[in-house]
């Protein structure tokens, strides 16, 4: 049972995607290159009771994934894999909260749901590159997911790079702070949507 509630993380990314891209279509003049996610369920965002529906959607999902995956995983993966599929839920559980606390839009004051939102982006980023590194350094060790533990390391180093970028970019307002912010959340999207499906088809590991 467990196994086919993987196939949610695959659902998950769908709905994010969806998300991002109806958002920036729906808001006339958003930029997918300048402006964060996060604007478009925004306090005072044009469609955020909609958009936030969807992101909300997204999370039960991805709660789902992330829950199912470590009980497939408990069956057969190193300490370390099953740690990592343990953070990664609780990024999940962090994250479904963004909903009660909305982003400020760009000059708007700071708000204390907008503080609130900042620092719930400060717990979840580490909780992003840990995740998938400690998944994949266990994962090395079982031979028919070495590829897939060594695309997980990848993965986690990537958000470390990118995630620092995005929070140097957004310290100093510079401008394609959006492009920078995409190319972190779509890594782990990615991350996420691979694991889904490679955890939903697989037969019986080879350790």
């Amino acid at each position: 049972m467990a196994k086919k509630l993987t196939i949610f993380g695959a659902l998950g990314v769908l709905a994010y995607v969806i998300h991002v891209v109806l958002g920036g279509f729906l808001w006339e003049g958003y930029s997918h290159l300048h402006q964060p996610i996060s604007d478009l369920t925004a306090r005072g965002a044009p469609n955020r009771g909609l958009l936030s529906s969807i992101t909300f959607l997204y999370g039960v999902f991805s709660i789902l994934f992330a829950a199912s995956a470590y009980i497939v995983i408990k069956r057969f993966a190193p300490k370390i894999s099953r740690i990592g599929m343990l953070l990664f839920l609780v990024m999940q559980v962090i994250s479904i909260t963004y909903g009660l606390f909305p982003q400020d839009l760009p000059g708007a004051p700071m708000t204390f749901t907008g503080l609130m939102h900042l620092v719930i982006t400060a717990l979840i980023v580490p909780l992003t590159i840990l995740a998938p590194l400690l998944v994949g350094i266990g994962f090395r060790k079982i031979r028919s997911f070495q590829s897939y533990g060594n695309y997980s390391i990848a993965t986690g180093g990537i958000i470390l790079i990118a995630g620092g970028s995005a929070a140097f970019f957004f310290a100093n307002q510079w401008p394609y702070f959006g492009l920078v912010e995409r190319i972190n959340i779509g890594v782990l999207q990615l991350w996420m949507l691979v694991t889904s499906i490679r955890l939903f088809t697989m037969k019986e590991p080879s350790i």
